[in-house]
C-alpha cells in the first residue's frame, strides 16, 4: 500500500481511490478542479470545499501520465467520513464526465480502510514483541535449570597438571568416578555428585592413573555406545578400575536425567566380571560377555569364520547397508537410503549389516524376508525384538 504523506494523515480512515481515462492531454490541477467544480451542488452535506475545510477529507492526489493524446492515472481521495458518507462521495467522483474541453471516464478502484491496514500493523508489531519477549524471559522451569546450571559452573574445578573437569570432591572422597568429558561432570553435579574427574578423551592422563591407585574404589562412568567401550577398554587396560558404569545403550552420560544417572550408578558391575572387548568396532549389548555375546550370536547362527562379519563391521561406509547369504557370500553394498527399494531384489540375504538405526519399518522387513541377524549402530525408541531374528549393535 502506498504511504499517505498528507496532513490528513493520522485521522484518515478511508482512502477513495479511483482510475481516469481522459482523452486528451491535461495536468493535475485541472483533473482536481474539475472534481470540484462538478461535484459541486450534487449532495449539500458532501461539498468537497467545505469538507476539505473541516478536515474531513484530505488533500486529492493525483498521479497522471500523458502518452499519445491520452491521459491516464489515479486519484487518491483520504477521507474520515462515515462508510455511508465515503461511500456517497466515491459514487459522486464517478460521475465527473470531463476534465475541461475533454471527455473522462472516471472508475472506482478501491475504498481502503487504513484503520485495517494498521491493525494488521499493530498486530505484526505485536507478534514480534512478544516472540522477543518470549526469546529474553524464563518459565519457572528454565528459570530453576539456570540456576541449577550456574550452581553446576560454580563447582566445577580444573584438575592437576592438564586442567581437567572435576568434582570440587575429587581429591578428598576416598572414591572416585571417571567419566569421559566435561558436560559429563556437570551432569553428575546436578544429583551432587561431587567426586568426579573427566579424562577428556580416549588417552587418560598419567595423573588420573596415579589418583586412581590414591582412591578406595574408582568406577568408571562412560557412554552406552561405541566412544564408551574404546575408553572403558582404555580404563581397564592402564589404571585400577574398580566397578563399571553405563549409561543406557545409545545414550550418553550428559544426556541422562537424573532418575538415569542415579539407576545407572545404582547398577554399576564389578570391573572383574567384565571382559575386556578386544575388537573396538564390537560393542557387546549391555557390555555383559558371558550373554548374548557376538561369538555365540556368530554360533547360533553356524558360522565358523567370524573375521568375514567383523571385518564388514569395521570396513562398512557411513550410511551404507551390507547384505550377506548364508554361505557369507556378500550380495549387496547400497546406501541404507535404498534398502526398502532394492533390498527384496536379494531374497537370500540371511545377514544384513547397516551403519545406521533399526527401525521398526526395517525390523518388519527383515521378518518378512526371514533375516536372520542384523548388525546396526543403535535401535529406534523401545523397539521390541523377536526371538527369531538376532541384533547386535557394533
Amino acid at each position: 500500500m502506498d504511504k499517505i504523506t498528507s496532513q490528513s494523515e493520522f485521522t484518515t480512515k478511508y482512502i477513495i481511490e479511483v482510475k481516469f481515462k481522459i482523452k486528451g492531454v491535461v495536468e493535475k490541477s485541472d483533473v482536481v478542479g474539475a472534481i470540484f467544480g462538478q461535484t459541486e451542488g450534487l449532495l449539500l452535506d458532501l461539498d468537497l470545499r467545505d469538507l476539505q475545510k473541516s478536515g474531513r477529507i484530505g488533500r486529492i492526489e493525483v498521479e497522471n501520465e500523458s502518452k499519445e493524446g491520452i491521459s491516464e492515472g489515479i486519484i487518491k481521495i483520504p477521507s474520515s467520513l462515515t462508510r455511508k458518507e465515503t461511500a456517497l462521495l466515491a459514487a459522486t467522483v464517478e460521475t465527473v464526465s470531463r476534465v475541461g474541453p475533454c471527455e473522462a471516464e472516471i472508475t472506482l478502484t478501491e475504498i481502503r480502510d487504513v484503520r485495517e491496514t494498521k491493525r494488521q500493523r499493530i498486530i505484526e508489531r505485536a507478534a514480534e514483541l512478544l516472540k522477543e519477549w518470549d526469546q529474553k524471559s524464563l518459565d519457572q522451569s528454565e528459570i530453576e535449570e539456570k540456576i541449577d546450571t550456574d550452581i553446576k559452573l560454580g563447582e566445577i574445578i580444573s584438575w592437576g597438571p592438564e586442567k581437567l573437569p572435576a568434582g570440587p570432591d575429587v581429591e578428598s572422597n576416598p572414591e572416585l568416578i571417571i567419566v569421559e568429558g566435561r558436560a559429563d561432570v556437570l551432569n553428575l553435579l546436578r544429583v551432587s555428585v561431587k567426586n568426579t574427574i573427566s579424562v577428556q578423551g580416549t588417552h587418560v592422563p598419567k595423573s588420573v592413573i596415579k589418583l586412581a591407585k590414591q582412591k578406595k574404589s574408582v568406577t568408571a562412568f562412560v557412554d552406552g555406545d561405541r566412544g564408551g567401550t574404546i575408553i572403558l577398554n582404555e580404563l581397564l587396560q592402564v589404571t585400577k578400575i574398580d566397578n563399571v558404569a553405563r549409561a543406557p545403550e545409545g545414550f550418553e552420560v550428559e544426556e541422562l536425567t537424573r532418575k538415569q544417572l542415579i539407576k545407572a550408578l545404582q547398577n554399576k558391575k564389578p570391573a572383574k566380571s567384565i571382559k575386556k572387548i578386544k575388537d573396538k568396532s564390537i560393542i557387546e549389548k549391555g557390555y555383559d560377555d558371558t550373554k548374548d555375546s557376538f561369538q555365540k550370536i556368530l554360533k547360533k547362527l553356524k558360522i565358523k569364520d567370524d573375521n568375514i562379519i567383523i571385518e564388514a563391521t569395521k570396513s562398512i561406509k557411513a550410511g551404507y547397508a551390507i547384505g550377506f547369504n548364508k554361505s557369507l557370500e556378500k550380495l549387496f553394498d547400497i546406501p541404507v537410503g535404498e534398502i526398502f527399494e532394492k533390498i527384496r531384489d536379494f531374497k537370500d540375504t540371511q545377514i544384513l549389516m547397516i551403519d545406521g538405526i533399526l527401525t521398526k519399518r526395517l525390523l518388519s522387513l527383515s521378518l518378512n524376508m526371514k533375516i536372520k541377524f542384523i548388525g546396526c549402530k543403535n535401535k529406534e525408541g523401545e523397539l521390541n525384538i523377536p526371538e527369531n531374528i538376532l541384533v547386535h549393535f557394533f
